[in-house]
């Protein structure tokens, strides 16, 4: 699969979610703006690099200049009890469902939607609950038959968090798969970043046995970043890879030919880079092997 380096639209794309996380930590223009032309020093002295670390460093910046490890704490917890109230809507989803196995899916890839301050990616905390049931039922783009064959040929699977909301979808997938007979392994973030999920707080949600290592604190899962412990299951060849989300995508590309024919890519694509390289009408839900 090709690179995703920084296309044309993702300079503005990075500055408008650094606008959109400056509103959240900062009152003062001065500061907002302090922010931002630092940011826009480093992308001018980093010009063709990978999306998602780009988006690291603006991370990086705004924790720095506001004195706040977690900008977006307030809208994970959010996230978080949007999508445990519309628990029982994917539940129900599922259960009528004819075929389990594309209905977890499909749960997985609509919870990707839970995500803040992408542009042309309108997503609210407030408003979802209203579009979860439409957004289940998509189009779903993707090889699924091939995704449907790993997922039973594989008995180990590595499933790669993305964001808080979405995780609570994520740990009832994982239930389901846990009681097909699946060993899952779960990888999230080592620490705060955008509105992923860290490990503490997906360990915090749950009360199933299972394992949660750290991924590392980055956007994406970056080889150059990836704690070791993730890295050896990475690149066992025993582990199905099942990557959520964007930044993923952005970070894993870059070497996911050495991870072929054990590799998921579940995901909402949301911006216009992401969907060319995939393969997918821009905005639609993806589930696509490599």
């Amino acid at each position: 699969m090709a690179l995703l380096r920084m296309a044309s639209n993702c300079y503005p794309c990075i500055l408008d979610r650094a606008k959109f996380e400056c509103d959240l930590v900062f009152s003062d223009e001065d500061e907002k703006k302090a922010a931002v032309e630092e940011l826009l020093d480093y992308m001018a002295c980093h010009k063709g690099g990978v999306s998602a670390l780009v988006g690291t460093e603006r991370e990086k910046i705004i924790k720095k200049r506001s004195g706040n490890p977690d900008p977006y704490r307030g809208l994970k917890e959010e996230s978080n009890q949007v999508a445990k109230d519309l628990l029982p809507m994917a539940e129900d989803f599922y259960e009528k469902a004819d075929d389990k196995v594309v209905a977890l899916i499909r749960i997985a890839a609509a919870a990707n939607s839970m995500e803040f301050g992408v542009k042309g990616h309108d997503f609210n905390n407030s408003t979802f609950a209203g579009v979860f049931r439409d957004t289940l039922r998509e189009e779903l783009h993707g090889d699924i038959d091939e995704v449907k064959r790993r997922l039973k040929c594989f008995s180990k699977i590595f499933y790669l968090t993305d964001n808080c909301g979405e995780a609570v979808f994520d740990l009832f997938v994982i239930e389901k798969f846990g009681k097909m007979g699946k060993q899952v392994v779960v990888g999230s973030k080592s620490e705060p970043i955008l509105n992923d999920v860290t490990r503490a707080e997906l360990s915090a949600m749950t009360e199933m046995d299972i394992r949660v290592i750290a991924t590392g604190n980055v956007v994406g899962t970056s080889l150059e970043h990836i704690e070791p412990e993730a890295r050896a299951l990475l690149f066992d060849p025993e582990w199905l890879i099942l990557s959520k989300g964007m930044g993923n995508f952005e970070t894993i590309s870059e070497y996911d030919g050495l991870l072929k024919g054990r590799l998921i890519y579940i995901m909402r694509a949301k911006c216009e880079p992401v969907s060319m390289v995939i393969g997918a009408p821009k905005g639609t839900l993806v589930a696509k092997s490599i």
